[in-house]
């Protein structure tokens, strides 16, 4: 299966033993108005825990198409207002949604007779939507000859940007 460009991200955190952890997630919204990406998760993961702590984290996407990568830096945090939350929730397809009704937290041994998954009302309960404030992008352009290289910083209520050495 083929993804659209820049939806499967890769997540760095501070693990709870500060050391550095990443993982997929799946890109839901991005809000440029805001300069603000968006996911969701399960409220017991670690990476929730660990945004909590720490939450500075950083974040990659790929266009292997057209061989442009975008990294991202900036601070994450849980979006507690239940309309926000619910308005996200109702994009989500019935499938989507079954990911969050299984009462074991992510990460825990899996017995045979637990994979199977039943309706679970609380589901919703489960449901964290997280974003991450951009304060830093680096686009690396690797289809371009000579590939090329953009930072971004927010600086003083605006963008600075610089080429850079790829």
């Amino acid at each position: 299966m083929q993804r659209t460009p820049f939806t499967l991200g890769y997540l760095g955190t501070i693990g709870l033993d500060g050391s550095p952890r990443v993982r997929a997630v799946i890109l839901r919204r991005v809000d440029p108005g805001h300069d603000r990406i968006m996911f969701a998760t399960d409220v017991r993961s670690e990476k929730v825990t660990e945004i909590r702590r720490v939450p500075r984290v950083a974040l990659t996407v790929t266009d292997d198409r057209c061989g442009v990568q975008v990294r991202c830096e900036g601070r994450a945090g849980l979006v507690d207002g239940p309309e926000e939350r619910a308005a996200a929730w109702e994009t989500f397809a019935p499938h989507s949604r079954a990911l969050y009704d299984s009462p074991l937290v992510p990460g825990s041994p899996l017995a045979a007779e637990s994979l199977c998954r039943g309706h679970d009302s609380t589901a919703f309960e489960r449901f964290a939507w997280v974003g991450i404030d951009v304060d830093r992008f680096d686009r690396l352009d690797l289809s371009a000859s000579p590939h090329t290289r953009w930072v971004l910083d927010r600086r003083d209520g605006g963008w600075n940007g610089r080429r850079v050495v790829p």
